[in-house]
């Protein structure tokens, strides 16, 4: 007996892609950089009630409890470069309350 197995092709996402691409170029680079924190912190958060949760969802940065979650962090090591990039514009805001 052989097992057939359906698989169905997600749609297409390049012109999508490319759309936020081109509206991400029209952000300044500090828009661009605060951007991109948030959406790592969006990736690495621990869950509702972190402080890169909190960060990821309304802007708000509170820099000493991200910093130390970022160091308790345990993610793949493909996204050990994302910490490394979130931790570094974590400094670059003085890493304190803002």
């Amino acid at each position: 007996m052989t097992t057939t197995t359906n698989t169905i092709a997600p749609p297409d996402q390049s012109d999508r892609a490319t759309e936020l691409i081109e509206l991400w170029l029209l952000l300044d680079v500090e828009a661009q950089d605060e951007a991109l924190a948030r959406l790592i912190a969006a990736a690495v958060h621990d869950g509702v009630g972190s402080a890169l949760e909190r960060f990821a969802a309304t802007g708000c940065l509170d820099g000493q409890r991200a910093l130390e979650e970022i160091n308790e962090a345990r993610v793949p090591v493909s996204r050990e470069p994302w910490l490394d990039c979130r931790g570094r514009h974590n400094l670059t805001r003085g890493g304190g309350r803002s």
